[in-house]
């Protein structure tokens, strides 16, 4: 099992793996992501979007087959020492309770950093009812 960067030539798999967890991929192009490869193979993904003062989490996902192995942790924690002193911020539906148990709090969006407000997670609709978490 390693951890790694993603390249541009992952995109497709992680769209894949995205989309049979429901998940959506628009906006990747604009954030940095790492993958799990387990025998050549994605199983799972995180990526952010760095904004001055904070990173926004993306796409934290495991394939169905590799859940139970704590991958999602350790992608967490790598996109976290990616993202320095600056506030971590996600928008989720499916995972809260498992981040508020790492850390994070459920905010509303005028709690937010300003700069966050230009990412593709809250430029747009995407993910837009779902609720917001924090973590400084």
């Amino acid at each position: 099992m390693t951890i790694r960067k993603r390249t541009p030539e992952d995109l497709a798999a992680v769209a894949r793996l995205l989309e049979a967890a429901r998940l959506p991929a628009d906006g990747l192009d604009r954030t940095e992501g790492w993958v799990v490869l387990d025998q050549g193979r994605i199983a799972a993904h995180v990526a952010i979007e760095l904004t001055p003062d904070a990173a926004v989490l993306r796409s934290i996902v495991v394939a169905e087959d590799q859940r139970g192995r704590g991958l999602a942790r350790q992608l967490l924690e790598t996109a976290e020492a990616e993202a320095g002193p600056r506030a971590l911020v996600l928008k989720t539906d499916a995972v809260g309770p498992w981040v508020e148990r790492h850390g994070y709090r459920r905010v509303t969006r005028d709690q937010l950093p300003p700069s966050v407000l230009a990412t593709t997670q809250f430029e747009g609709a995407l993910c837009a009812s779902y609720p917001i978490y924090l973590k400084r």
